[in-house]
């Protein structure tokens, strides 16, 4: 016997259904701060005469930041609940990882955007969040990969 455990090829994928919810998770942490420091920013900063989150265009953003990062939790939660439950999650914990690192992405460049030219500056928060949101994209498996399992998943439902 080579001491090689027979099930080896599949127990990266189990590892990843218990290590990508976790990822998903930081992602959320990042979506979420970006969120709260463009809400908050809105509040303080005024043109026109008055604070920026009461122009149209910034208060979409911010719908659509909180938007993001509300289905991003929920898909996460959903793939540690099946966990939990002893429930194969491959199909969850790809799209709460992949979706997680959409959020933290486009949230972050939001943010930045919000902030405007002080969004691009050190002094500010949201300009190492959008630096910091990269790896997501990429660490636990790329956003490539994460298409490629949810697309196999999906497909087995009709086979």
């Amino acid at each position: 016997s080579s001491g090689i455990n027979a099930e080896w090829p599949l127990r990266p994928g189990k590892c990843f259904d218990k290590t990508r919810p976790t990822v998903g998770a930081m992602s959320l942490g990042l979506a979420r701060r970006a969120l709260d420091e463009a809400t908050k920013y809105s509040m303080e900063r005024k043109t026109m005469g008055k604070q920026i989150f009461k122009h149209q265009a910034v208060l979409f953003m911010l719908s659509d930041m909180a938007m993001r990062y509300e289905l991003a939790k929920l898909a996460v939660w959903r793939s540690c609940a099946d966990y939990d439950e002893g429930r194969r999650n491959t199909y969850y914990a790809s799209i709460g990882k992949l979706y997680g690192a959409i959020a933290a992405n486009k949230n972050a460049s939001d943010s930045v955007q919000v902030f405007g030219g002080n969004g691009y500056n050190k002094d500010y928060p949201v300009e190492k969040l959008m630096r910091d949101a990269k790896i997501f994209q990429i660490y636990e498996g790329t956003d490539q990969i994460q298409k490629l399992i949810i697309g196999r998943e999906h497909m087995t439902k009709y086979f």
